[in-house]
């Protein structure tokens, strides 16, 4: 039986200084069935013109670009549309992948075909990729309110067809959370207790732009806020516990 095939999602824009390096991490996989599909969301610092020719080099890389800019979450959905794996994984254009990373997510969903979405603990690494950190996710559990994207985080696509998809309508760059709590909402959802993701801190990381959720102009349209809301006991609409909402 062959290994299923593994499509690692990179949406990018404007991540020309650390785009090859998140490539490279992807190309030393010890796991070797996987297609790498990059998005460009119009890139203006020669983003693209990398892509391109990285994907030149290895035929299981491809690289699409959008015809206008689509911010985070239309990117993402964008991106979506070319993906042909059994799962998905996600990799953003500025962090990288320890080398099993891909081989450990895959002995653990052979292991466990109940689970629908996995996901590791991870390192920080500085603009140099040295590690200053490491940090572990919190468990899987049933109160989904302590839960969100977490890296990394891979899914099978069968779960992912089981949902409303990425919310190209949020302007905020939180789809990814948006879509991990569909998936646990229907499916299970495990913690894998391993490092297997680098997470690059450089100042201009789009999670530190994102809005809290108190202040988001995105809650009526955000299934992240929905699930969360019915799990921590608030009112979606107020953003205050529900005993005091009633009041």
């Amino acid at each position: 039986m062959s290994d299923p095939l593994v499509s690692v999602m990179m949406i990018a824009y404007n991540n020309v200084a650390y785009l090859k390096a998140a490539v490279d991490s992807v190309r030393k996989q010890t796991y070797t069935n996987w297609e790498l599909v990059i998005n460009d969301d119009c890139s203006t610092d020669g983003t693209w013109e990398l892509a391109q020719k990285l994907a030149e080099a290895d035929p299981r890389i491809r690289a699409f670009q959008n015809e206008r800019n689509l911010k985070t979450p239309g990117n993402r959905a964008a991106a979506a549309k070319h993906l042909n794996g059994e799962f998905v994984g996600h990799l953003d254009a500025d962090d990288m992948l320890y080398p099993y990373a891909i081989e450990h997510m895959m002995a653990f969903f052979a292991a466990n075909p109940d689970v629908a979405l996995a996901y590791s603990d991870m390192a920080d690494i500085n603009i140099k990729s040295k590690v200053t950190g490491y940090r572990a996710h919190p468990d899987e559990s049933p109160n989904l309110s302590s839960h969100g994207w977490r890296h990394f985080g891979v899914y099978r696509m069968s779960a992912y067809k089981d949902t409303e998809g990425y919310n190209a309508k949020l302007t905020q760059g939180c789809e990814d959370g948006d879509l991990f709590l569909q998936i646990a909402e229907k499916h299970k959802f495990v913690r894998i207790p391993e490092v297997l993701y680098a997470y690059r801190s450089h100042g201009e990381n789009n999670s530190t732009k994102n809005h809290k959720c108190e202040s988001c102009p995105d809650r009526p349209v955000c299934n992240y806020v929905r699930i969360w809301s019915k799990h921590a006991g608030f009112d979606p609409v107020t953003f205050k516990p529900l005993e005091k909402a009633e009041a």
